[in-house]
């Protein structure tokens, strides 16, 4: 097993409110995780500690052997950490800042390459592969809720990242987008891409990861297992909160 994150006791708190308590776990690279719990539950929280938007946590954590924190994050930065590592917001809007699809997807790659015609020729691929580039000219403001999540996606996806992390990626979307984000997203697990997803959806999305990682309404782990062994203890589900008594799972 390479872990691509692991995570030592975990602990995040703000004005002494614990919000994310004592987590440990490991993502195996490769690997598609859900990340499932009720709302309030840490599910955010842990997945902008992974993306290295919050570092004021207590605990360790390890992108494969590099220490994760204050101190380290800045030669991580250098050393390309967000070309390996892409994160999807559940707003969609505090992700999007540049005036056109194109400029937003071409954002990232300018960050690393000084080719305009490779630039281009990346933008242009990573729009027909999410079925954006008819939109490329297009302004950003201008576009509807589940564009905006297909341009926020494409602009991840144009460094080509390792790992994707993943906010309620279907969140207000309707069945005909949610199933064509399950798609794309079956699409990156199976040529290789570490995946780890928080959704609500679980009847679709769920349903692609390999394994899921369980949180409490108290903001602990209940449990770290396969997503069919996960799904199949409707007990531990009530437990989160995610079902009540009347679900059929």
């Amino acid at each position: 097993m390479s872990a691509v994150f692991r995570g030592e006791n975990i602990t995040y708190r703000v004005n002494n409110k614990t919000i994310l308590d004592s987590a440990s776990f490991e993502i195996e690279k490769g690997k598609a995780y859900a990340l499932v719990g009720c709302n309030g539950s840490g599910k955010t929280t842990l997945m902008k500690i992974l993306s290295g938007i919050i570092l004021d946590f207590e605990g360790e954590l390890y992108f494969y052997d590099k220490k994760v924190d204050k101190t380290s994050f800045d030669e991580l930065f250098k050393n390309g950490f967000y070309k390996k590592v892409g994160y999807m917001f559940q707003e969609t809007e505090l992700q999007l800042f540049n005036l056109t699809v194109f400029d937003e997807i071409a954002f990232g790659p300018r960050q690393f390459m000084n080719d305009e015609r490779k630039i281009q020729e990346r933008v242009l691929e990573v729009a027909k592969f999410l079925n954006i580039d008819n939109l490329l000219e297009s302004d950003i403001l201008t576009l509807s809720g589940g564009e905006k999540k297909r341009v926020a996606l494409a602009s991840i996806l144009a460094n080509n990242p390792e790992v994707l992390i993943l906010d309620e990626p279907t969140n207000d979307l309707d069945p005909k987008s949610i199933r064509f984000f399950a798609r794309i997203l079956k699409q990156l697990k199976d040529v290789g891409k570490t995946l780890i997803v928080s959704t609500h959806h679980f009847d679709l999305l769920f349903r692609l990861a390999d394994y899921t990682i369980l949180l409490s309404p108290d903001h602990r782990i209940l449990k770290i297992g396969t997503t069919k062994e996960i799904l199949e203890d409707k007990n531990l589900l009530i437990e989160a909160e995610v079902i009540d008594e009347e679900f059929e799972v």
